[in-house]
């Protein structure tokens, strides 16, 4: 928004200060020193206006909210701190963008880096990897931590949410993944099968228990 701004105050000056040329040659009113002198200050003003507000915007959101139409943008003005505009707006799109990059990795029961995954171990390192926030390693171990805040509706579920399932009736849940949108998760399904996206249909609709939002994930 300020660098549209910037870039049309620039495009008037330079129109403003073409046609001053053409008045200078053909009028009288004004001396050229007096009209440059003028437009030098003006040009100062604007320049110390710019300054301004840069000033403004590259402090804290908390600082500069009330100089903006909040309702132009997608921020959470109560949990902005110094500096960490990205993780507001970006945190999801950190999450799946990383993910995606594992599909075609070997399934590996135990498996917790990119040479081979399980479904717990692909969902902790892409969490490790995008917010340096190490979570459970296994799939019950997440569950007993944050089942009471798990959500089912699927109307509800963002990406970069977690999506949990019951694929045995042994476990409360037994498998997870990564949502990216589109009703596709990513996850490792098993020694026969690649790290891929799938779509909550059909088995997996099935079988899904509930997701928990990222948010509560990485504490923002």
């Amino acid at each position: 928004m300020i660098v549209l701004k910037i870039l049309k105050r620039n495009l008037i000056y330079k129109g403003l200060f073409f046609l001053s040329v053409l008045f200078l040659t053909s009028t009288s009113f004004f001396s050229q020193e007096d009209f440059l002198k003028k437009l030098d200050k003006e040009f100062e003003e604007f320049v110390n206006e710019q300054d301004s507000l840069f000033n403004i915007y590259s402090t804290d959101f908390l600082q500069w909210k009330d100089f903006v139409d909040l309702k132009k943008i997608r921020l959470e003005p109560e949990k902005a701190v110094v500096n960490k505009y990205k993780e507001v707006v970006n945190y999801r799109d950190k999450v799946t963008n990383e993910v995606i990059k594992y599909i075609g990795v070997p399934y590996l029961w135990g498996g917790d880096n990119p040479s081979a995954f399980d479904c717990s171990g692909l969902v902790q390192w892409t969490i490790k990897k995008t917010h340096d926030i190490l979570i459970p390693r296994t799939t019950k171990l997440q569950y007993n931590k944050w089942s009471t805040f798990f959500i089912y509706d699927l109307f509800k579920i963002k990406p970069g949410d977690i999506v949990y399932f019951k694929t045995n009736s042994s476990n409360p849940v037994s498998h997870v993944g990564i949502y990216v949108g589109d009703n596709g998760f990513i996850h490792a399904p098993n020694q026969n099968e690649n790290v891929m996206i799938s779509k909550i249909e059909g088995y997996w609709r099935n079988t899904f228990v509930g997701f928990l939002p990222i948010e509560l994930v990485i504490e923002i």
